[in-house]
């Protein structure tokens, strides 16, 4: 069975100045001054553009390529990744070339191709059948081959990580993450077709594989 959750950090702190206003008029049975309404409002303001900041730039620090943020976490801020794979956070300037790999890919730059709007497809070797790896590598080197609805920028690669994936399966997205028990290419496909190009520069490259 496939489950799906959201691993976004923003959207999770919002103020209503009308609520607060309320709770501060009930404790004590007369209106605040004007000049403290004022100052109410205006950190409220302050509070709503850093929360905008936060969701446009949030996750979208570059470290030097080859840095290891899961394990060297000095190097890009403490406690990095809020999920595992990692969908959003400091990540290599340089991305990934889309496709296949035999070999784990690095989580940090990875990240980078998420990003650029593209989906990458993360499996334990030692939890899937040979015809399952099969079946995933069928399914990324036909959507990079033909651009199928102009979404060619998928990766399949084992994972490498020092910490063991959630499932056998994972599909991520930028900030979103389906995890799966099995191969299921149409769970996939839906999660694609949801999140493919949902991120912050989503025709950024590199561009099809040739």
């Amino acid at each position: 069975m496939a489950k799906k959750r959201r691993t976004s950090n923003a959207q999770r702190q919002r103020a209503s100045a009308e609520a607060l206003n309320r709770r501060l008029d009930q404790g004590s049975g007369s209106a605040l001054p004007d000049w403290r309404l004022l100052l109410i409002g205006g950190v409220i303001v302050v509070g709503v553009l850093i929360l905008a900041l936060v969701l446009v730039f949030g996750g979208r620090t570059h470290v030097a390529d080859g840095t290891d943020c899961r394990n060297d976490p000095a190097q890009c801020g403490t406690t990095p990744y809020s999920s595992v794979p990692a969908v959003s956070g400091p990540h290599w300037g340089t991305p990934a070339a889309w496709g296949v790999y035999s070999s784990p890919l690095a989580e940090s730059q990875s990240i980078h191709n998420l990003e650029h709007g593209g989906i990458v497809i993360w499996y334990d070797p030692e939890a899937l059948t040979v015809e399952s790896i099969d079946a995933l590598t069928t399914y990324v080197q036909n959507q990079n081959a033909t651009g199928l609805s102009g979404r060619y920028k998928f990766i399949l690669s084992p994972w490498g990580g020092s910490e063991p994936l959630p499932s056998p399966v994972v599909a991520t997205a930028w900030r979103w993450i389906l995890e799966l028990d099995t191969a299921d290419t149409a769970a996939i496909d839906e999660f694609a077709q949801a999140h493919y190009g949902e991120s912050p520069e989503p025709n950024g490259g590199p561009g099809p594989p040739g």
